[in-house]
């Protein structure tokens, strides 16, 4: 699925059986006008997909794995699009570029197609953001953690950067990000790591060194744990999973968030 949610919104949705999940975080307004561009009839878009109609509940749409087995790279790489890392000017048109390839694959999802009857669609439940003081923090953490993803972070380092006692920013991450601070610097790590192996030709333990890890067999034990095969086996065949009644990995065949 490719679920899109509006500034300040949140959502509640439980995937089954499992999930990869890209998130890609955009001006809002930047994107209401690029998106009005490419649907420039609203009277064929779905009802309340329009990004001049769109309220900025979350909607989901469901392309198809083939869909969103080109598609992941455009995310991939719009996901490592950043301001101080390029110029704003390389930032703004790449991410057009990758926009449209995106929007070229998907558009059937948008449109309504029905003679009759109009389509809605699905929303997973929906609410607001609370305590919006302490997110600009985690912001910044995660902004420090991915711009240095190769340092030897740990919490001590990462509160003194924010000037935050360890334990409050602890509690700040779980509460906003879902997790501790390190282990989400393991989760961008894994993901940076596994966009290397797919998109370079560079060694595993080079591109574990890349993200912070010196020890490749760290690298690896995560990598296993997300995907249940090596890097190598990845490398080899990307987008696979492990079929675990048969012990051995096969294509993807399940949605994807």
């Amino acid at each position: 699925m490719s679920l899109a949610l509006g500034t300040g919104k949140w959502c509640r949705v439980r995937p089954s059986p499992s999930v990869r999940i890209w998130a890609i975080y955009a001006d809002e307004r930047f994107w209401r006008t690029q998106m009005a561009w490419f649907l420039p009839d609203a009277e064929r878009v779905v009802a309340g997909m329009h990004p001049l109609e769109w309220d900025g509940r979350a909607i989901v749409l469901a392309p198809g794995i083939a869909a969103l087995r080109q598609v992941e790279p455009l995310w991939r790489q719009m996901s490592i699009l950043r301001s101080g890392t390029h110029s704003p000017e390389v930032v703004a048109t790449h991410t057009l570029e990758l926009l449209a390839r995106w929007m070229r694959l998907i558009l059937p999802t948008f449109l309504d197609e029905a003679s009759d009857t109009p389509t809605t669609p699905w929303t997973p439940i929906n609410g607001r953001l609370t305590d919006t003081g302490s997110i600009g923090y985690i912001g910044r953490a995660i902004q420090l953690l991915r711009g240095r993803i190769a340092e030897p972070w740990t919490v001590g380092a990462l509160s003194r950067e924010l000037s935050l006692s360890r334990t409050h920013l602890t509690r700040m991450f779980v509460q906003h990000a879902g997790a501790a601070p390190m282990r989400l610097l393991t989760e961008l790590r894994l993901t940076e790591f596994a966009r290397l192996i797919e998109e370079t030709d560079i060694s595993v333990m080079r591109a574990a060194s890349e993200v912070g890890w010196s020890d490749p067999r760290v690298a690896s034990h995560w990598f296993h744990r997300r995907y249940g095969i090596t890097p190598t086996q990845y490398r080899r065949t990307p987008h696979t999973v492990p079929d675990h009644r048969q012990g051995k990995a096969v294509a993807v065949n399940d949605s994807a968030l």
